[in-house]
């Protein structure tokens, strides 16, 4: 058994006893210090260490509203890679939580609530569901982020990242991605890089990252949904800034799970460029908030056709009406 593993287990019977926080920081020592990104949401204060159990010195705990990452350069992209790389953390756990006030504020109460504090809409940034991540759910949320944590040119390809769901009623783990499966697929299907197509010189990244203080790693004061956009790297791509979805958005057509989940997809957007890869989890939940349609030009890893993204399920559902498509061909 694996340090997430022995985790989400014990918080299966319930939370870890001191015996048990004590034996597994000897057991798993190895794989310590874990990294844990979670919601800044106050109700997790004495939850999460008493789930993980794990003395305090034996995990780095990050936070932000949401626990949301946009992007594999983003700022929180910017503190997960040097609590591994300054601070030595051996694997890093998203850890989303059920009712989390994010997820369930809508454009329209977050605007208002801006305007009672005397902030008007033309103050907010134009595109308020990317911004704050408003649009997506607690368990999308989660795979958002482990993909663009999995997929960031600044964390080693060897790094375990995990994906969870925290039951705040009952205190309980569930997976969302294993890390360590996902790891094992990789490694058995996918050649390593060699260092010389890294891209760009990677001192000169990391002098872009700053300096690092441990305080900023606890109470982070990012703007939540902030892309860094001022990296060099030229071929680790932040998603595109696409427009709020539809108010009424197509639902999900059936047969959407006959899209193969052992692939990962690239789409071509408006603008001409390439998105990706990105998992069939991801793909779906795009598609469900009607940011990507059937017809959007899908490549999967190690294909050089385009087609559309109806072509790749098994049994290809009829074409959903409602409003015109946001990324078409």
């Amino acid at each position: 058994m694996r340090l997430l593993e022995s985790i989400v287990a014990t918080a299966q019977r319930g939370t870890a006893s001191a015996a048990d926080t004590a034996a597994r920081a000897t057991e798993f020592a190895t794989a310590l210090p874990l990294i844990v990104l979670t919601c800044i949401d106050p109700r997790l204060n004495p939850l999460v260490p008493r789930v993980l159990g794990l003395p305090e010195e034996s995990f780095i705990w990050l936070r932000n509203a949401g626990n949301l990452i946009t992007g594999p350069l983003s700022s929180t992209l910017r503190s997960l890679a040097l609590a591994g790389a300054v601070k030595g953390g051996r694997e890093i756990a998203i850890i989303g939580h059920t009712d989390c006030q994010v997820c369930k504020t809508t454009m329209l109460q977050l605007t208002e609530r801006f305007r009672a504090l005397g902030v008007d809409r033309a103050q907010l940034p134009e595109n308020l569901v990317e911004f704050f991540g408003l649009s997506a759910s607690e368990r999308n949320n989660v795979l958002r982020a482990t993909e663009h944590v999995r997929s960031s040119p600044l964390i080693g390809p060897r790094v375990p990242v995990h994906g969870l769901l925290l039951d705040l009623a009952t205190a309980r783990l569930e997976w969302v991605v294993n890390g360590y499966q996902t790891l094992e697929t990789q490694t058995s299907t996918r050649p390593a890089t060699p260092a010389s197509s890294l891209p760009g010189p990677l001192p000169d990244a990391w002098a872009k990252l700053g300096k690092f203080e441990m305080g900023e790693m606890k109470n982070s004061t990012d703007q939540i949904g902030e892309v860094r956009t001022t990296h060099s790297a030229p071929s680790a791509p932040a998603l595109p800034r696409l427009p709020d979805p539809a108010p009424k958005a197509a639902p999900t057509p059936p047969g959407l799970r006959d899209l193969p989940t052992s692939a990962r997809y690239s789409v071509k957007a408006d603008d001409g460029k390439i998105y990706g890869p990105f998992s069939a989890d991801m793909m779906l939940g795009w598609l469900a908030d009607g940011r990507i349609t059937l017809d959007t030009p899908t490549q999967p890893l190690g294909r050089h056709d385009w087609k559309p993204l109806a072509t790749f399920l098994t049994k290809p559902p009829s074409r959903p009406g409602g409003p015109p498509p946001i990324i078409r061909h």
